[in-house]
């Protein structure tokens, strides 16, 4: 019903205020054909995006003497910069929801690659993201990562397994005050709120013994993905990997 009535909506913008191509302005409802093809282009090769963000968790040593580090792996399905940017910023802040059909499947094919490298042959896992604040889920009415795995084809023994992680009753008011938008907040300041996580009872009941690949939208320090690590490891998980659809350049 929700979703039904999301598309009505969005087809009566679309009447009254006709949309531009995210990436180039032409006419078009998210993408026009060449900036789809350039988009799936910039999307077909998902790479390992774990050595340049440094918050990510240490998982175990590496090196022939053990003196190296590993971290958590991460793939990402793209680098968040020039189209694949516009594109999610638009569908995450400005309601370009059709976008979803062209990020999703991206999303899709990094998880297919994820899963075949990290887990074992007929492994299942569960697939866990971050919640969002309060904030968040007011001023857009959605979740927009979730929209994202609805797109995407994902392999039958990955189950996404929403809200098993969740927020604390003050994390969630803070998100409410003035300046607390993703735009007016210090690295710090989301640092901090990627530390505010707890687990849902849905997480109590499914994730002790469970296999995990951790799906976030963006990846820059990692932070989130750390907290969101911790989080679901000390309730009996263990987190294989880590999946994003962009990673920032760093």
């Amino acid at each position: 019903m929700r979703r039904a009535l999301e598309e009505a909506w969005q087809q009566a913008v679309d009447l009254v205020l006709p949309q531009q191509c995210v990436g180039c302005a032409a006419p078009a409802a998210a993408l026009c054909r060449d900036c789809a093809e350039d988009l799936r282009v910039l999307c077909r090769r998902p790479f390992w995006a774990h050595h340049a963000a440094e918050a990510l968790p240490v998982i175990g040593t590496a090196g022939a003497h053990g003196d190296g580090i590993e971290v958590l792996p991460v793939l990402s399905a793209a680098r968040y910069d020039g189209l694949v940017a516009e594109a999610m910023v638009a569908f995450k802040d400005h309601e370009r929801v059709k976008l979803a059909s062209a990020l999703g499947p991206a999303l899709g094919r990094a998880v297919h690659q994820a899963a075949a490298a990290l887990l074992a042959p007929e492994e299942r896992c569960l697939l866990v993201c971050p919640p969002d604040s309060l904030s968040a889920r007011l001023r857009r009415g959605r979740v927009p990562l979730r929209e994202l795995l609805s797109a995407a084809d994902l392999p039958e023994r990955v189950e996404p397994a929403f809200g098993v992680v969740g927020r604390p009753a003050r994390a969630q008011a803070a998100s409410l005050k003035p300046g607390s938008a993703q735009k007016a907040r210090s690295a710090r300041s989301r640092r901090t709120e990627a530390a505010q996580l707890s687990l849902a009872p849905a997480g109590r009941r499914m994730l002790p013994g469970a296999q995990v690949l951790l799906v976030d939208d963006v990846l820059t320090t990692g932070s989130t993905l750390k907290h969101l690590y911790e989080t679901v490891t000390e309730a009996g998980a263990e987190v294989r990997g880590g999946i994003v659809l962009a990673a920032a350049p760093r």
